[in-house]
């Protein structure tokens, strides 16, 4: 497991235990499409203190950006493919060389959720965050630490019929049925600010 390390950002690294069970990378075919994806955001402007995250459903649960990766160089070898989450013990199992994001267990509870989704995509955006309500995006009720069982809590209060909300003083979250839907979603948000 990675020691936090804290930043004048304020981020202090993944909030959970680590176990590695494999250390093969995932091969999934949406590796490809979630890199395509991060280097996408980057176009977008989302990269800045913090990237966000950007996760695609597995057979075995789901494929995930590595915390504190560059989205413009990341490579197939750092995603990391979560396999199974404790939300007791705050413990996930995985496979892969990499921590995973630090809001890997916000994207497990939200597949576990709702089902249908096969993409989950997470990134930042001040304007978004100011203009949310006034442009009728759902917004979580409080403000919660990334990476907490308290933040998944708040967000799948939420979750049930939203396709796109945004957590409270932290950023955006857009689902798909698949990763061309979810970058969809948020291009078409952006277009309205």
């Amino acid at each position: 497991m990675a020691t936090p390390v804290k930043t004048d950002e304020g981020y202090v690294g993944v909030k959970f235990r680590t176990v590695f069970d494999q250390h093969e990378p995932p091969r999934a075919k949406c590796v490809d499409e979630l890199i395509h994806w991060c280097r996408r955001f980057a176009e977008m402007g989302f990269v800045g203190k913090a990237m966000g995250n950007l996760s695609a459903r597995t057979p075995r649960g789901f494929v995930i950006t590595p915390t504190g990766t560059d989205p413009q160089t990341i490579t197939p070898r750092q995603f990391v493919e979560v396999t199974g989450v404790d939300m007791v013990r705050l413990e996930l199992h995985v496979a892969g060389t990499h921590e995973p994001s630090s809001e890997s267990m916000l994207h497990d509870a939200i597949y576990h959720a709702r089902p249908e989704v096969r993409a989950i995509f997470h990134g930042h955006d001040a304007e978004l965050l100011q203009r949310a309500e006034q442009l009728g995006i759902p917004v979580t009720e409080r403000e919660q630490p990334y990476g907490t069982p308290a933040l998944v809590r708040e967000v799948l209060c939420v979750v049930p019929g939203n396709e796109f909300f945004v957590m409270r003083g932290h950023g955006f979250v857009a689902l798909g049925g698949d990763c061309a839907a979810a970058g969809a979603r948020i291009e078409e948000v952006f277009n309205r600010l």
